[in-house]
């Protein structure tokens, strides 16, 4: 019953948000009202198959987007990801150094808290490098919600003046694809069936695969080599709208009385950590910008760190390069989770 309390309360979040005029609405409003009513009554839950059918859905939307042009330019995206690890890397250390000098933590609690992963995928490497699981899980929480509330605001305000990309559609035409595939799916309720059937099913496979961000990552990959090669897949607009209101509520699960109980002994800490994060998303957008290795408003969005899927779903109404953020997003994470840690040891060995 929980889970019904918790969808009502992100769908009058977003209802009340469209109607505020925020942006995504369906993300931040679902957010906002199921982490402040979370707050208050202690009720919010949602079972782990929402998160992967919100990650699913969300890739295969993104697969959508991908078309033969996008691939032949992926290439492109190697400088401005590996410069964007560089950054993260280096911000992480130097934060946390700083945290630990400041507030007497451990070094292994210290670092994890700054690195730029999913909470989840945080808090599991916490456990085991014997770090401290709540504080750490507590500083990536509110680094989360910090930056999906302030970084799309920021980026809105940054970019008002920059041109905008070509608007989000629904399915890309193709020149001609007429595979059997194709004519085994021939109508478009049967395209946007079979999608949505493909991209759950392999969700709940990358799910299980514990590779990170793999929900998302494998529908994305499929529904994209199939917009390349054929027309049968089909994601409608207002699928995205929904994978937005279960991303946004499950944010909004993690915000609870006991994170804001613990805030007033690290605010501090969460400071820091949030004006560093704003200052490498500037430093990162204006180096790409001025490079021209990527558009302004793809460069802030690629180097926010919130998570992959949420994003990439922002980012989509606010009308920036959906291929480019998302491919360089999904990297980030993989690079958290796989480089990270390892380096944080070898730091931790070196210093004695």
């Amino acid at each position: 019953m929980n889970w019904v309390l918790t969808l009502l309360a992100g769908v009058a979040g977003w209802q009340l948000a469209a109607r505020w005029k925020l942006p995504a609405p369906a993300m931040l409003g679902s957010m906002l009202a199921v982490g402040l009513t979370n707050i208050l009554f202690d009720y919010a839950a949602l079972p782990m198959a929402v998160k992967v059918f919100a990650q699913a859905i969300s890739g295969a939307f993104i697969g959508m987007q991908i078309g033969r042009k996008d691939v032949a330019r992926m290439r492109g995206l190697i400088v401005p990801f590996l410069l964007l690890a560089v950054m993260l890397t280096v911000n992480t250390f130097v934060v946390g150094i700083a945290i630990q000098k400041l507030c007497g933590w451990d070094w292994i609690t210290a670092l994890l808290s700054c690195v730029a992963g999913g909470v989840t995928d945080i808090s599991l490497i916490a456990m085991e490098m014997d770090a401290d699981v709540g504080t750490v899980a507590m500083m990536q929480t509110a680094r989360l919600v910090g930056v999906l509330l302030f970084f799309p605001y920021w980026i809105q305000f940054v970019t008002r003046h920059e041109p905008k990309t070509a608007a989000v559609t629904e399915e890309k035409p193709l020149d001609a694809a007429h595979t059997p595939l194709d004519r085994l799916i021939s109508t478009r309720s049967s395209r946007i069936v079979f999608t949505l059937l493909l991209s759950i099913g392999l969700g709940y496979l990358g799910n299980a695969s514990g590779l990170p961000a793999a929900s998302m990552v494998f529908p994305m990959i499929a529904v994209a080599a199939l917009n390349c090669t054929t027309s049968v897949c089909a994601v409608p607009l207002a699928i995205k709208n929904i994978a937005q209101l279960l991303a946004g509520s499950l944010v909004g699960v993690s915000i609870t009385a006991a994170t804001f109980s613990s805030l007033s002994s690290t605010l501090v800490p969460v400071g820091l950590l949030l004006i560093s994060y704003w200052t490498v998303n500037g430093l990162y957008s204006g180096i790409c910008k001025r490079t021209k290795l990527l558009d302004l408003k793809s460069a802030m969005f690629a180097s926010a760190p919130g998570g992959a899927t949420d994003m990439s779903l922002i980012a989509a109404d606010l009308g920036a390069d959906l291929s480019q953020i998302a491919l360089i997003q999904v990297l980030r994470a993989a690079y958290v989770v796989a480089v990270m840690p390892p380096l944080i040891l070898g730091f931790i060995q070196w210093i004695g």
